[in-house]
């Protein structure tokens, strides 16, 4: 159990490169478990170092991903807060199905996107009209930001929705971030020597600024 973050955007041919990564290290696995030989046989630990090298070369092209256990993202918020890059906000309420012309039971099976940012097929076929509208308006509930955001509304940082982080969340976010650990360089590597994902975290963000901002995918912030 943790946190999936997603890009809202893919870097400009990451798809593909991944499609292509995660082919080539099936078709290693399968030769692998294609051997007919023990685990300590020297062939059998040969090709198991090349699945190895295959994973590796597969997770390194995806930087659409970032993922926290859920101690760490307590952590996270825990340090996000202290840097002043979280701001507590309330979101709009959730969207009537009836407003937009849908009936709750066609609201149930349209969810707005699916943990990659894509839209949901409503039957496999195009949804009908009423339930397109309704899931634009559950898109623009779950990416709401106030106009000149401070930071990133807390809410965002958990949740089985989909919230969506703005770039304009991330770059006031990290603002705050540059301002408040100039005052106090030691605490920074106080936070990198206990929680060492927080460097990469911090580079998430802003690659994740720079496309489009991040969902989050998650147990409901306590």
């Amino acid at each position: 159990m943790g946190y999936d973050m997603y890009l809202v955007r893919s870097p400009e041919g990451e798809d593909a490169a991944y499609e292509a990564a995660s082919r080539s290290f099936d078709a290693t696995v399968e030769h692998r478990d294609g051997l007919d030989l023990p685990y300590g046989h020297p062939e059998y630990r040969a090709v198991q170092a090349k699945v190895n090298r295959a994973y590796d070369a597969m997770e390194a092209v995806r930087t659409t991903h970032f993922y926290l256990t859920t101690w760490a993202m307590s952590e996270c918020r825990a340090l996000m807060d202290h840097f002043g890059m979280l701001i507590a906000t309330q979101p709009p309420d959730r969207p009537a199905p009836e407003t937009y012309g849908a009936t709750p039971g066609e609201a149930a099976l349209a969810p707005a996107l699916d943990m990659l940012g894509f839209p949901v097929d409503y039957t496999g076929d195009a949804a009908p009209v009423q339930v397109q509208r309704y899931r634009k308006a559950l898109e623009e509930r779950l990416s709401w930001a106030p106009p000149q955001p401070e930071g990133v509304a807390a809410h965002k940082l958990g949740g089985d929705e989909g919230w969506t982080v703005t770039p304009g969340e991330i770059h006031a976010a990290l603002a705050a971030y540059e301002t408040s650990r100039a005052t106090n360089p030691a605490l920074l590597s106080d936070v990198i020597e206990d929680a060492d994902w927080w460097p990469e975290w911090i580079d998430y963000l802003k690659h994740a600024a720079r496309h489009g901002g991040f969902r989050t995918y998650g147990p409901p912030v306590t």
